[in-house]
């Protein structure tokens, strides 16, 4: 029995000779590998299907082994991102996002692959600093997760009148002065105005920011860490972007 769904391919490696294993990521199954078989010939009618970033109807058939590929058809490739190396590198961050996050079920993986795929064509097609997309992305995660960081008010007592504001990333909370935990690290001025910016901004309107660079970083490195905290995993490829 075979299932039509879409997906979009997350990651990909060799199996045989001429067969991919790819890691696909749909509303109904979540994350599953499933095997492309005689795809590296030019001349492969699924050839683009082995490609991270691939957005497509894909049919499977679960065999002995595991899941086979037998049929394809493309949404949106994407391949536009490989001729831009910062996207290209913003754009796989984003896939690995997803690869390392676990999912309670079939409602928040809806809203994260509708959200992955916003991320994909805002990098993809829009005039957007790639780095203020995955910014973007990882606060939008964190409020489908239900631990926000909002940077309008203190955590803990709700006060809106700080002049100074901490991240305890071992609870994932935005803090004030008289609220901070012991180990809780001060943000800068600059940090909580672009993650106000960047809160408060839809994807389609990203591209009127422009925040200093040092600030596009900073910001980067401190969601980085409390997506790593949340989730307890390291992401490999913010290591190579910060």
């Amino acid at each position: 029995m075979s299932d039509k769904l879409n997906a979009i391919v997350l990651k990909s490696n060799d199996r045989k000779e001429k067969d991919v294993n790819i890691l696909l990521f749909s509303i109904e199954k979540g994350k599953f590998w499933a095997t492309l078989k005689g795809v590296k010939g030019d001349k492969a009618k699924m050839k683009l299907a082995k490609n991270p970033f691939c957005f497509g109807e894909f049919v499977v058939e679960e065999g002995k082994t595991g899941y086979i590929v037998t049929g394809f058809e493309p949404i949106e490739t994407f391949h536009e991102l490989s001729e831009d190396i910062d996207k290209y590198f913003e754009a796989f961050a984003a896939l690995e996002i997803v690869d390392v996050m676990e999912f309670s079920g079939q409602n928040e993986r809806a809203k994260v692959f509708v959200l992955l795929v916003k991320v994909l064509k805002s990098l993809c097609f829009g005039k957007i600093h790639p780095l203020y997309v995955l910014d973007k992305f990882l606060l939008e995660i964190f409020d489908l997760e239900g631990f926000p960081l909002n940077p309008e008010k203190c955590s803990d007592c709700g006060d809106k009148n700080f002049e100074r504001l901490f991240i305890d990333y071992s609870v994932g909370e935005l803090q004030c002065i008289a609220c901070k935990s012991f180990g809780s690290v001060e943000l800068s001025k600059g940090i909580i105005s672009a993650m106000r910016l960047l809160s408060q901004t839809p994807f389609e309107k990203l591209s009127s920011l422009k925040l200093a660079s040092e600030t596009e970083f900073g910001l980067l490195k401190v969601l980085t860490k409390n997506f790593e905290a949340r989730f307890d995993k390291n992401l490999k490829m913010m290591g190579i972007l910060s």
